[in-house]
């Protein structure tokens, strides 16, 4: 049994489908700086929940990290010298940190 449909059956049909742009312009003219305030805000309360939930662990990188910064003070003295700006600074954080 074959079916045979007329050409106005398949234009009717074709006429009624939904296109792809019809889809995207049920909202009309979206302004994205409309957006931009919640998306800031948003992200903004994700780094400060990611930042409070690693609070200790953190603090505690910090410390070691901190401890091996001091721990190669002579180095940077040695190649920068002891004059320098920076190793100064570092030398007087050192100090400050009990290292």
């Amino acid at each position: 049994m074959v079916i045979r449909f007329g050409s106005a059956f398949l234009t009717s049909v074709i006429m009624a489908m939904p296109s792809a742009g019809y889809g995207q312009d049920v909202l009309g003219p979206v302004n994205p700086v409309t957006y931009t305030p919640a998306i800031t805000m948003n992200a903004a309360i994700r780094a400060q929940a990611q930042q409070r939930a690693r609070g200790p662990r953190s603090a505690q990188a910090r410390t070691s990290r901190s401890a091996q910064t001091c721990a190669e003070l002579p180095r940077f003295r040695s190649h920068y010298g002891a004059g320098d700006r920076k190793v100064q600074e570092l030398t007087r954080l050192c100090r400050q940190a009990g290292y």
